[in-house]
């Protein structure tokens, strides 16, 4: 059971984008010091509540971009793509937001480029035609909403720590769960404020530091982001520019004539795309009776994902029968962030591989 139970463990890891065969311990990329530093800000910021789960709600509101009463904004960062097993890449993530109903938003690089105009009429869309792939997910996630306000803590044991990273002390929280698995199940922050400096996941071996914190509207942003995977840097950010907007120009956010309107009716988005969207995992249990017959393989699932997040229908359209009821019953407890488009959550459709592997 321990080796079916640590196989399961290796697949989520796996599916979150890790690589098993390195090592645990974060590393710095050496283009850019992950060394936390202090930073002025913090003196006028709100204290920090005592109660871990208090603590994790007063950070969802105050940190990244996303919430009620944000003031119009510029921003403009640039980024990299640095993990060699994926197809290096830099570029620029820039967006003019007034409302929910009234931004632009681009993306710029030699492998993905595209503009995207919110109007009260919908979405439109210059350049490539595709949502944004999981890197470019991650670029605006990491930035805009590092703490997801529909983090579920149901089933969570949530725990305050004192710890000290790179010779910085922060006060994390942590969240641990019987056969439940978070995307980031540590939350840290300055050591009395609730200013997010670094998330993890699985040892440390998935984390994100946020350096160069600066205030917008009230909120806490960090101007350099480095998220690693298996320790190792795979996105760095960079904020350019953060600016608000005093005076608006309409014409800047009207689409032109041959934009592409973007159906809301009907999303369907790659696995790898849907996967930097999970937030909570739930592993399947193995049959009895397969683990008998000595049956293994993946069962391949068509699932649709509701306007919460969470996984309204789970239907296995592959792999061996034995596991196919399983594999769905465990995707179905499965939640990821809402999809928006326009600020409105809309239904997804996707698929969701589950491998089931008695072990070496």
């Amino acid at each position: 059971m321990r080796r079916v139970l640590l196989a399961i463990l290796l697949q989520l890891m796996l599916l979150a984008g890790l690589d098993t065969a390195v090592q645990a311990t974060a590393v710095p990329y050496a283009a850019q010091s992950n060394t936390p530093t202090e930073e002025p800000v913090v003196q006028n910021s709100p204290a920090s509540p005592s109660d871990p789960a208090a603590l994790v709600h007063a950070a969802q509101k105050v940190n990244g971009l996303t919430g009620q009463g944000l003031p119009a904004r510029h921003i403009r960062v640039s980024y990299q793509i640095v993990d060699r097993t994926l197809s290096p890449d830099s570029g620029t993530y820039e967006e003019w937001w007034i409302t929910d109903h009234k931004y632009k938003r681009t993306y710029t690089s030699s492998l993905f480029s595209q503009t995207d105009f919110g109007t009260e009429q919908g979405l439109f869309r210059m350049g490539n035609q595709n949502w944004p792939g999981p890197l470019e997910l991650t670029v605006q996630t990491a930035l805009m909403d590092p703490i997801p306000a529909t983090l579920n803590f149901q089933g969570m044991r949530l725990e305050n720590k004192r710890r000290s990273i790179d010779k910085a002390n922060f006060q994390c929280v942590t969240l641990t769960g019987d056969w439940i698995f978070l995307v980031a199940n540590a939350y840290c922050f300055e050591s009395d404020k609730p200013i997010l400096r670094y998330t993890a996941a699985f040892g440390d071996r998935n984390s994100s530091w946020y350096n160069g914190i600066v205030s917008f509207g009230g909120h806490f942003i960090a101007r350099d982001i480095t998220v690693t995977r298996s320790g190792k840097p795979q996105i760095i950010l960079h904020v350019e520019l953060l600016e608000g907007l005093a005076t608006v120009n309409d014409s800047e956010f009207t689409p032109p004539a041959n934009a592409v309107h973007i159906s809301s009716a009907a999303v369907s988005l790659p696995r790898d795309t849907a996967q930097a969207l999970l937030l909570r995992q739930v592993p399947p249990h193995y049959p009895p009776s397969a683990k008998t017959a000595h049956i293994q393989g993946i069962v391949v699932l068509q699932v649709t994902i509701g306007r919460d997040g969470r996984v309204t229908a789970a239907h296995a359209t592959s792999g061996p029968g034995l596991l196919k009821q399983e594999a769905a019953d465990a995707v179905l407890k499965w939640e990821y962030r809402p999809f928006l488009i326009c600020g409105e959550p809309v239904e997804v459709e996707t698929e969701v591989p589950v491998t089931f592997t008695l072990g070496g």
